[in-house]
């Protein structure tokens, strides 16, 4: 991920309360680089002391920063950016580069010293460069580049022609050559993360030598490698995936810096709806989707896009029940012709197209409805969305139900109410909830109440949650004890022990007396013992029954005395 930057590299910024010199002249504090809350999580990881300055010269600034995984991040002086190797791709720096900087700012002498020392080195470096026989120096690198292919690819990208990189094929040998090394019985075992910093690094090469293309090569043969090993990869952390995105992301980016004509582009367009249509691997389809969004800006791309799109277009939905992925797929190529005739402003084809498909497909329905009120025709809008409503399972709906509710609002308050109740009913959601009640009467909300109370209760499986749930916003506490006390189930009387606990002390203790000993006895091991002194804990704190809990306690110890991790816990009772 790159953060644009500037920097005044004779100046580290004090951060927290001060500016931040991007160039001279200018000022701007940390905060207005990043979001909210990649500043709070970026403060809170270098509070933590996660991150770790590997490195520091005067035009770099190095860092190790542990999150899920340890993410490197280089602050780059003379290019004026910020990397890290995390899958951020949102707006400013990410919570690492921040955690960098305050890190930066907290060492300033440390990283003084490092970057003087650097200076130094590199003085040194220079001196001896300058006062080495130009043959014993040749020789010197040409042993150093016979024991070190990374050194040899380097020098090539360093000092070839533009143009004048090696194949494709060549590039994807040597990445299937990193796989081999860490393969078992060809299978990649799950955490074996092979480092791609070796490409990685070359394709930067190419890309400051403006070889776009010969950079683009690289991220092409990372992605086609990528997939054609993930049938033999466990790839459980997404690690593979989150690569796979990145390449093809710096290959779209490098060519549109190469700044190709159209049939050069028209080339690559085809290149990538082809592997988009391959589906390989399965998870890509979105990123070859938006690489083709990102990579077709003019109307030409358009217009070629669309043409190659048709052929492949369906006359009609397959029925989804019989058939998904035919469906998905037949789904996801309409969606890809809605957007295009979108983009180049077709809209007879478009609306064409909607009408035809909006009752098979909910997405096409919702897009449908939105598009018509656009355009100025709320009337059909509204008819398309309540077709939808009687068409589409409620658990598909809730989009159409949001438009229709929001077109209600000041235009029919009875159907306004309807929709948000079904929309409470259908998604649980407790905005819908507080929503209609606003809007209801007193009388017209006691009986939606009634309504909402009887389609919980015939829920026995997710519904008696909710219930008890509402019955203690609407303060029906005396309901709501019944229903908890009825499930005899310890998790439910610790879910809402802070609401009903006190004011139903005796039937609360008794109810935790009967299930707290088998419960203790279900399980082993420190976690569940301490599951066990939390709730002893709450059960302490019901006014009244401190001494009965000291029993309960001491007929614990008596029966779990050969489990000292047990015992152990039970101290702080």
């Amino acid at each position: 991920m790159k953060v644009i930057m500037a920097k005044d590299s004779a100046f580290i910024p004090t951060l927290m309360d001060g500016d931040f010199p991007l160039r001279p002249s200018q000022s701007y504090k940390l905060k207005e680089l990043c979001t909210e809350q990649s500043f709070q999580k970026g403060l809170r990881y270098f509070q933590e002391g996660r991150v770790k300055i590997s490195d520091a010269s005067p035009s770099c600034v190095v860092a190790i920063v542990s999150g899920t995984e340890n993410y490197r991040v280089e602050i780059d002086l003379d290019k004026f950016h910020a990397f890290c190797t995390c899958p951020y791709d949102l707006e400013g720096f990410c919570k690492h580069i921040v955690a960098t900087f305050l890190a930066i700012d907290s060492n300033k002498k440390e990283v003084d010293r490092m970057m003087d020392e650097c200076g130094l080195e590199l003085k040194k470096m220079q001196s001896l460069l300058e006062s080495a026989e130009p043959k014993a120096l040749k020789d010197f690198f040409q042993k150093e580049m016979e024991t070190d292919p990374d050194l040899r690819d380097r020098f090539l990208a360093c000092f070839s022609e533009i143009g004048d990189g090696r194949s494709l094929s060549n590039y994807r040998r040597e990445v299937d050559s990193l796989f081999d090394e860490v393969e078992e019985r060809g299978f990649i075992l799950y955490g074996a993360e092979l480092d791609f910093a070796p490409f990685e690094n070359l394709a930067k090469i190419y890309v400051r030598k403006d070889d776009f293309l010969e950079a683009a090569k690289i991220y092409q043969a990372l992605t086609e490698t990528i997939a054609e090993k993930m049938d033999h990869v466990d790839d459980s952390d997404g690690y593979y995936e989150g690569k796979f995105s990145d390449f093809l992301d710096g290959f779209v980016e490098c060519i549109m810096l190469a700044e190709l004509g159209a049939d050069a582009r028209q080339m690559h367009i085809n290149y990538l709806f082809k592997r988009y249509l391959q589906k390989d691997p399965d998870f890509s389809q979105d990123d070859y989707y938006d690489a083709l969004k990102q990579l077709c800006t003019s109307k030409d791309d358009l217009y070629y896009w669309k043409k190659l799109l048709e052929p492949h277009l369906p006359d009609e939905l397959p029925d989804k029940e019989q058939d998904w992925g035919k469906y998905y797929q037949a789904e996801n190529l309409i969606s890809m012709q809605l957007h295009l005739l979108t983009r180049l402003g077709e809209m007879a084809d478009l609306y064409a197209l909607m009408e035809k498909h909006y009752r098979s497909s909910y997405e096409f329905c919702l897009q449908y409805t939105k598009q018509l009120l656009e355009n100025g025709d709320r009337t059909k809008a509204i008819r398309i969305a309540e077709e939808g409503t009687a068409h589409f399972p409620d658990h598909l709906s809730k989009g159409l139900r949001e438009f229709l509710s929001e077109n209600y609002r000041e235009r029919d308050p009875i159907k306004y109410k309807e929709q948000l109740l079904n929309l409470f009913l259908a998604s649980r959601e407790w905005k819908y909830y507080e929503q209609l009640k606003m809007a209801a009467t007193k009388e017209e909300w006691q009986e939606m109440l009634d309504k909402i109370l009887v389609h919980f209760a015939g829920d026995d499986r997710y519904g008696r949650g909710k219930l008890i749930e509402i019955y203690i916003r609407e303060e029906r506490y005396d309901s709501a004890v019944r229903e908890v006390l009825a499930q005899r189930n310890i998790h439910s009387l610790r879910a809402y022990h802070k609401e009903l606990a006190n004011l139903y002390p005796k039937d609360y203790f008794t109810a935790y007396k009967e299930l707290i000993f088998p419960f203790a006895e279900c399980r082993m091991g420190r976690e569940h013992y301490q599951d066990v002194a939390t709730i002893l804990m709450d059960m302490k704190g019901i006014e009244g029954f401190q001494s009965e809990v000291l029993k309960i306690v001491e007929r614990l110890r008596r029966e779990n005395k050969r489990k000292p991790v047990f015992i152990d816990e039970l101290k702080a009772l």
